[in-house]
C-alpha cells in the first residue's frame, strides 16, 4: 500500500511557531527579564500577546480570538468586570487629579483587554510540550535571584526592589506551576520548586512572600480536601473583608494599641483610617475618584502614614458600589472554581487567595508591573486548565485527576 505524503500547511505550522514563541515569552523570558529589568514585564509582556493574537488569528482564519473574547465579555464575570472599569471611569467626574487618573486608568483597561485578548487566544488544548515552559520559567527565574544574591558581581539585579517583584511573580506563578506538575505524576519536581520559590523569597529579603506562598499551599491543600469548606473560607475572608472594610480600622484599633503602643506606626495609620471613614461618611457610596488614594497622599491631602492596601484604597476611591461589585466579582471566580476538577479548582482559589493577600499588603496596586504581573499569572493557569482533559487521556488511572 502506498504511503500517503504529509499534507504540509505554511500557514499553521507559523501559527503554532509564534503561539508557542509567545507562550515562551510569557513563561520564560518576561519572569526572567523582571529579575534586572524595570521595564521588562511591560515590553515583554505585551509583545508576547500580540504573538498569541497573531497565532490564533492565523489558525482560524481570523475568525478567533475575537468571538471567544466576546463571549468572556458576556459571562456575568465579565459584566462585573466592565461594571468596575465603569464606575472607575465615571468616578473621574470627582477625582481631584482626573487627568493622572485618566492616564493610569487607561492602562489598567488596557491590561484587562491584553488578558482577555490572550487567554482567548490560547488554544482550546494546550499541548503539553508548551505547558513545561512554565515550570521551566520559574525554576530558571528562582536559580536567576538566588544566584544573583549569592554572587552579585554577576550583575543581573539592579536594585532590591525588582529582585523583589520577580520573586513576587514567581509566587504567582507557583498555583498553576504545582498544578501542571501534580498532573502529570511528578510530584516531587513540583515540591522542589516550590521549595526553590521560597528559597529565592528569603534570598531577596522578603519573608512576607513566604507567608503568601505558605498560605497558598494551605488554601490548595484545603481545598484538595475539602473543596467546600475551602471555597466558602476564601470567599467568607476575601468577600466578607472587602464589604466591611471601613469597619477594619475599630476592631484593629485595641489590638494594635496592645501589641505595638500608640506611638507605633501601624497603630498610627489605623487611627488616620478610622478618622477618615468618620469624617466624610457620604464618600463611603462614591469613594473619592479613581487613583485618588497614593495621589492624594503625594499632595497632602492625606496623612503621609495613612493605610496602603487593597481594603483601604478600594473603598476610599470607588466606595460601596466599588467594593460591592469587587466582592460579587470574588464570588463569581469562587463559584466558577466549584466547576473544575478538584485539583483545577484548588489551582484557582490558591491563586486567588495569593494575589488578594499581596493586593491587600499593599503590593503594586494599579501599577503597571503588578497588573502584567496578574496577566501572565492568568495565563498560566488559563493554560494549565485547558490542559486538563488531554491530561486525564494521557493518564487515566492517575490519582491526582479525581473529579
Amino acid at each position: 500500500m502506498a504511503v500517503q505524503p504529509t499534507r504540509l500547511d505554511p500557514a499553521q505550522d507559523a501559527a503554532r511557531l509564534l503561539g508557542r514563541l509567545g507562550f515562551a515569552i510569557l513563561m520564560i523570558a518576561a519572569p526572567l527579564a523582571a529579575v534586572g529589568g524595570r521595564r521588562a514585564l511591560v515590553i515583554l509582556v505585551p509583545a508576547a500577546v500580540v504573538l498569541l493574537i497573531l497565532a490564533a488569528a492565523i489558525e482560524s482564519d481570523g475568525r478567533e480570538p475575537w468571538r471567544r473574547a466576546r463571549e468572556m465579555i458576556l459571562t456575568p464575570a465579565g459584566g462585573l468586570l466592565g461594571f468596575l472599569l465603569f464606575w472607575a471611569a465615571l468616578s473621574l467626574v470627582w477625582t481631584p487629579f482626573p487627568v493622572e487618573a485618566a492616564e493610569r486608568l487607561a492602562n489598567v483597561a488596557g491590561t484587562v483587554a491584553l488578558a482577555l485578548l490572550c487567554s482567548a487566544s490560547l488554544p482550546r488544548r494546550m499541548r503539553a510540550s508548551n505547558i513545561y515552559l512554565l515550570p521551566i520559567g520559574v525554576a530558571l527565574t528562582t536559580v536567576a535571584l538566588i544566584g544573583s544574591v549569592l554572587r552579585p558581581g554577576i550583575g543581573l539585579i539592579e536594585e532590591g526592589g525588582l529582585a523583589q517583584r520577580a520573586a513576587l511573580l514567581c509566587v504567582l506563578l507557583t498555583p498553576a506551576m504545582f498544578t501542571w506538575l501534580a498532573m502529570r505524576g511528578k510530584l516531587l519536581l513540583g515540591y522542589a520548586v516550590v521549595g526553590l520559590v521560597a528559597l529565592a523569597a528569603l534570598a531577596v529579603q522578603s519573608a512576607g512572600l513566604v507567608a503568601v506562598l505558605a498560605i497558598g499551599a494551605g488554601v490548595y491543600a484545603l481545598a484538595m480536601r475539602n473543596g467546600r469548606l475551602a471555597r466558602r473560607i476564601v470567599l467568607g475572608v476575601t468577600a466578607g473583608l472587602l464589604l466591611c472594610a471601613p469597619l477594619v480600622p475599630f476592631l484593629l484599633r485595641p489590638i494594635t494599641k496592645f501589641m505595638f503602643g500608640l506611638t507605633d506606626p501601624k497603630t498610627e495609620a489605623v487611627r488616620v483610617w478610622m478618622r477618615i471613614v468618620t469624617q466624610e461618611p457620604a464618600r463611603l457610596l462614591t469613594g473619592h475618584g479613581f487613583d485618588t488614594a497614593i495621589r492624594a497622599r503625594l499632595a497632602g491631602l492625606v496623612p503621609a502614614n495613612s493605610p496602603r492596601g487593597l481594603l483601604f484604597e478600594l473603598w476610599y476611591e470607588l466606595g460601596l458600589l466599588g467594593a460591592i461589585a469587587a466582592a460579587l466579582l470574588l464570588w463569581r471566580i469562587v463559584a466558577a472554581s466549584a466547576q473544575q476538577s478538584a485539583r483545577d479548582g484548588a489551582a484557582i482559589l490558591a491563586l486567588l487567595a495569593i494575589g488578594f493577600v499581596l493586593a491587600m499588603l499593599g503590593q503594586g496596586a494599579t501599577q503597571a508591573w503588578w497588573l502584567l504581573g496578574l496577566l501572565v499569572a492568568i495565563v498560566a493557569l488559563s493554560a494549565v486548565l485547558r490542559a486538563h482533559e488531554r491530561a486525564v487521556r494521557l493518564t487515566p488511572s492517575g490519582p491526582f485527576l479525581r473529579p
